[in-house]
């Protein structure tokens, strides 16, 4: 039974919540209750000018200089203190003019602010999905801000926190803890750690632990007192929560009354008030004190009834008949424009008539210079034609000098071939005669022969090197191992001799001339099918 009541208490205090958070209302000051006078003088007689006014002076200003960003900014500034001290008409205009200039200048982060604050609204008015969506759009900018780099992560904080918020009035505990989570992993020169605490705080007693919650709550008690008193409010409402869900009657009793204590000294979260007030008549019942119960229940209904309870008809439909408003404004303006276009469009008709002329002897200009240009680059185009033919036709005949000059080489050295293999005759019969009384003479005579073979290879390199200008080099640029005799092969090959011319030139046997040829082709890396001369051609000639 005990547990079954203690379920019961946590799932009124919840109800209570969820539905007192969402009951504000907007402030008429042509249309209160005389029964609530003492709220209004203990309301809106103490919203001093001293934080207003400054706001107030620094927007007309900055209207009047045309600094949209500063009035933007100011705008929610004073939007967000109307709604601490829930003035719900002001703050709701001011967050959607602000919304709307910055969408008129493209300020992304401006419009991130103005729909966290417009969320709030929706929220504190029971539309929960509107609120909603409108804490996600915020998200979502303030996100693409700063992956872009234009905005630093601290801003996330903005987004995240109400959202874990909302969903804590939803009872989507896993939810709200994410969005703390989130929170608390971008680290703040601030130390708005303390509310993130104070909410996690406050979710872990509202999901049935009531005394946990409690103590990690007494723990902020004097970081909050010091940093943030403002947060008051807030802070001992949630601790009364905790005591209220333990039912300790008279900690709860004490925690509520300095929640409103702190709410009208700090002038902030002055929405709490009447829940706070039912929820205190709702203790003091349980405390056995109803007389006092009845005072603070019947308070708390005044206070709602002078702020137009959120759960009214009324009331409820005062943000749509707003968004209705909105709508017109914006067919307004829509009109309007439209209306500037037909003008436009009378005086576009006018200056097309005045400068049709004109544009025609733009259009003649144009077309003649383009014509003009089409000329010059087609006369410019034949004669680069020309020339790139006429040094084709010089290329072309340098070759064929080059061919005729290396058939002429290489006759020349078929001739000289055929001399040597002469002279070798001639070598050979005196080598015979060696052994004759004019052996040595003979022996000399040998000799000299020799020394003019050499010279007519000398000249025959000279001369084909002459005609095939850096060929040795081309050659030993992609082969480096090859040695000055596998380069001799290589050129009798350009002038396609066969193996038994290059064996007489060379002076050995048309075998060593075959195995020459052979090992070259494995010092060149060719394969069985490739041709040697065709090669050697090739890379020579490129």
């Amino acid at each position: 039974m005990q547990k079954l009541h203690r379920l019961g208490l946590v799932l009124s205090l919840f109800l209570i919540l969820a539905e007192s958070h969402a009951r504000q209302d907007l402030l008429k000051l042509h249309d209160i209750d005389p029964e609530a006078s003492y709220f209004e003088d203990s309301l809106l007689a103490r919203q001093s000018d001293r934080e207003l006014q400054p706001l107030r002076e620094s927007l007309r200003q900055k209207m009047a200089k045309g600094d949209t960003l500063g009035a933007i900014r100011d705008l929610n500034s004073l939007s967000s203190i109307y709604t601490n001290r829930v003035d719900y008409a002001k703050s709701y205009d001011g967050y959607w003019q602000a919304l709307l200039l910055a969408d008129r200048i493209g300020d992304d982060r401006a419009k991130a602010l103005s729909y966290n604050g417009l969320a709030i609204l929706y929220s504190l008015f029971d539309r929960r999905e509107e609120a909603l969506q409108h804490y996600q759009l915020s998200l979502s900018i303030n996100k693409a801000l700063v992956e872009s780099g234009q905005l630093d992560s601290i801003a996330l904080r903005e987004s995240y926190f109400p959202l874990a918020v909302h969903f804590k009035y939803e009872g989507d505990f896993e939810r709200a803890n994410a969005y703390l989570d989130s929170c608390e992993n971008i680290r703040s020169p601030q130390n708005n750690s303390l509310f993130t605490q104070s909410e996690r705080s406050h979710v872990l007693g509202l999901a049935g632990r009531p005394e946990d919650g409690k103590k990690a709550l007494s723990k902020l008690e004097r970081s909050i007192s010091e940093a943030h008193p403002e947060y008051l409010p807030v802070y001992f409402n949630y601790l009364g929560d905790m005591y209220f869900l333990n039912q300790e009657w008279n900690e709860s009793e004490a925690s509520y009354l300095k929640a409103a204590k702190a709410a009208f000294t700090h002038q902030r979260h002055l929405n709490y008030v009447p829940d706070i007030y039912e929820k205190l008549a709702w203790v003091l019942e349980q405390n056995g004190k109803p007389a006092q119960a009845n005072d603070y229940l019947k308070l708390a209904n005044d206070i709602n009834r002078f702020l137009y309870s959120s759960r009214s008809p009324k009331n409820r439909q005062l943000l749509e008949i707003k968004d209705e408003f909105r709508l017109e404004q914006q067919k307004a303006r829509e009109l309007a424009r439209e209306q500037e276009l037909q003008n436009l469009q009378q005086r576009e008709e006018i200056t097309r008539l005045q400068n049709s002329m004109l544009l025609g002897g733009v259009i003649f200009l144009i077309s003649l210079g383009f014509f003009l240009f089409k000329y010059w680059k087609a006369k410019h185009l034949a004669e680069r034609s020309r020339l790139e033919h006429q040094r084709k036709l010089e290329n072309e005949k340098a070759q064929e000098i080059v061919q005729i000059k290396n058939q002429e080489l290489t006759g020349t050295t078929l001739k000289m071939v055929a001399k040597d293999e002469l002279i070798d005759q001639i070598k050979g019969q005196l080598k015979s005669m060696q052994a004759e009384p004019h052996g040595k003479e003979l022996v000399k005579l040998i000799k000299t022969i020799d020394i003019n073979k050499d010279q007519s290879w000398l000249d025959f390199e000279n001369r084909f090197l002459a005609l095939n200008e850096g060929f040795y080099e081309r050659i030993q640029q992609l082969h480096p191992e090859l040695k000055p005799y596998d380069l001799k092969v290589c050129a009798l090959i350009k002038l396609d001799f066969s193996g038994k011319e290059m064996a007489r030139l060379l002076g050995i046997s048309p075998e060593s001339a075959n195995t020459s040829r052979y090992r070259l082709r494995k010092k060149l890396g060719l394969k069985k099918e490739d041709n040697l001369g065709e090669y050697i051609v090739k890379i020579t000639s490129s």
